[in-house]
């Protein structure tokens, strides 16, 4: 009798410790899509000296404050070329790129030409304006972008469309492809190079204040070369997808007056295939913090509710357009 009710005790102890496993199993198995919630994304953005880098920096950083479970993995680039090919080819998530690079890239046109159509790229919204800025010495006879004629003149970083804003600038002064030398560098080797003076001129296109421009401004004295109006005026009614604006009185260190350029709005770009989920929560976070991305650069201010669908170029992914609806911007 004493043995049975030790063999009853024994049994009764194994299915209290199976019954406590299959509860932790249950538990585990509850607590798995918690797991799977955390989204690692990644935001394909531009070189460190410009405006592209710290903007995708700040949003990066309301991802990871107001989404949680959440992480946006900055990459810095050669900016829209390769951005719009790496969210073509699903390797980021997002990018920064420009109007035209993403336009282009989904026609397979341009610099897309040839074997590459990305059909499923999706804007989210528009951001900061871009400016084209001719940067020469102070002490140099360039006074005009028809001057640069014959001269070794910096377009863009390498792979870079910004480099066709600056040859429509230039265009604009009658200067074709063949009248002067181009070379392609980085924003922060270009303004190492205009500084030592192994280019004649560079041409920065980002958001002003641009970092690298900043930097060369305190340290060197510099000439950024403007345009007329009309000049301006001339290049859109060929090249629609570019827009004209100023940069005001003193934004550098000895630019006394405001100067008319070629701008061009950044624009945040998706893969069709992203969930809405995802990309509704992100352009939410952006578009309801922009007083902190002003905080984070000046030009974070402009990825703000009003601009969030001026100049995308294409169409805007199921996530993004609902948010915007909610919100009145678009119908």
């Amino acid at each position: 009798m004493h043995k049975n009710r030790i063999l009853v005790c024994f049994i009764f102890a194994v299915m209290v410790l199976v019954l406590a496993a299959g509860c932790s199993k249950g538990s585990a198995e509850k607590e798995a899509p918690k797991a799977e919630t955390q989204k690692t994304l990644s935001i394909a953005t531009g070189g460190s000296g410009g405006t592209y880098f710290v903007i995708g920096s700040g949003i990066a950083k309301l991802v990871e404050q107001y989404l949680p479970g959440y992480k946006l993995v900055v990459q810095s680039t050669a900016a829209s070329t390769e951005n719009t090919r790496l969210v073509g080819t699903r390797k980021v998530d997002f990018a920064i790129t420009m109007p035209d690079s993403a336009f282009f890239g989904m026609k397979g046109e341009r610099e897309f030409q040839g074997n590459e159509k990305y059909e499923k790229l999706r804007a989210v919204v528009s951001g900061h304006t871009s400016v084209l800025q001719g940067l020469v010495l102070e002490k140099s006879p360039i006074k005009s972008m028809a001057d640069l004629k014959g001269k070794k003149v910096a377009l863009s970083a390498p792979s870079s469309p910004s480099m066709y804003v600056a040859m429509a600038a230039l265009e604009a002064y009658g200067l074709k492809e063949g009248d002067y030398k181009p070379v392609f560098l980085s924003y922060a080797e270009m303004a190492e190079a205009v500084k030592n003076g192994s280019i004649d001129c560079g041409f920065v296109f980002a958001g002003v204040p641009t970092s690298s421009v900043m930097d060369l401004t305190t340290t060197t004295n510099i000439r950024i070369l403007g345009m007329e109006e009309n000049k301006a005026d001339e290049i859109l009614k060929k090249y629609p997808y570019f827009s004209k604006g100023k940069i005001p009185a003193n934004t550098y260190k000895g630019q006394t007056n405001d100067l008319w350029v070629l701008t061009a709005p950044a624009i945040l770009i998706t893969h069709a295939e992203v969930s809405e989920e995802v990309v509704y929560n992100i352009t939410k976070v952006i578009l309801e913090h922009t007083k902190e991305m002003g905080e984070i650069h000046p030009a974070g201010l402009e990825w703000n509710l009003e601009d969030a669908n001026q100049g995308v170029a294409i169409e805007l992914h199921p996530g993004a357009s609902k948010y915007l609806k909610e919100k009145g911007v678009i119908k």
